[in-house]
């Protein structure tokens, strides 16, 4: 009976020193968690400013701030980031004009999301600047865009299917997305909504 209490003794005492050292333990390692967790925060919010700083730059036309503020953004993987700097050489302001470099921007940026990036990745692949012409993909690339409700996106999508390039021709395809265009405020839109009607009514 008394080594049976003993050896009961022990267990408990074991089990008692077990839940301690968990306790503290646990209390470095749930303060550790809280430092990361406010690291984390506070870095998403430094980030969210140096883009809305370069953001500013860029609509002011210093596009030497907006490169400096975007450059280290797009290189740590901020889509509206390497989104910016893809159109700052698209059209030239404050880099060379180079479609190679800004499509590679907006492929970086498409791949994370970004349904502007997707939109001239599309338009890059459709027309050939920058890259080798290919409709498919750039059909693919205006299909997220569009998903994502991009209006002109969704006009290029109508124009693809109603022409069949890159994708098998489908005028009620086509129409759905001019509707769902023109519903966004696509001026190009409506008016090619207003033709296919002019044609269909147009006597044979």
């Amino acid at each position: 009976m008394i080594r049976h209490g003993w050896h009961s003794y022990r267990n408990t005492e074991f089990k008692n020193r077990g839940a301690n050292m968990k306790t503290i333990l646990s209390r470095p390692v749930r303060q550790l968690a809280l430092v990361l967790l406010f690291l984390f925060v506070g870095s998403q919010a430094a980030l969210a400013q140096s883009y809305e700083r370069g953001l500013s730059a860029y609509n002011r036309a210093d596009y030497e701030t907006a490169l400096r503020e975007w450059d280290a953004l797009a290189q740590f993987g901020d889509p509206k980031a390497q989104f910016g700097l893809g159109l700052m050489h698209t059209f030239g302001h404050g880099v060379p004009e180079d479609d190679v470099v800004a499509m590679d921007w907006y492929e970086r940026s498409a791949k994370r999301g970004h349904p502007g990036a997707q939109l001239f990745l599309g338009h890059g692949y459709e027309t050939g600047n920058g890259v080798e012409r290919d409709p498919e993909v750039a059909f693919r690339w205006y299909l997220l865009a569009a998903e994502h409700g991009l209006g002109r996106a969704q006009n290029n999508l109508g124009r693809l299917y109603e022409t069949g390039v890159g994708v098998e021709a489908d005028l009620d395809i086509a129409v759905y997305w001019y509707e769902e265009s023109a519903r966004n405020g696509n001026s190009n839109a409506r008016e090619n909504l207003a033709r296919l009607s002019r044609n269909a009514a147009a006597p044979e």
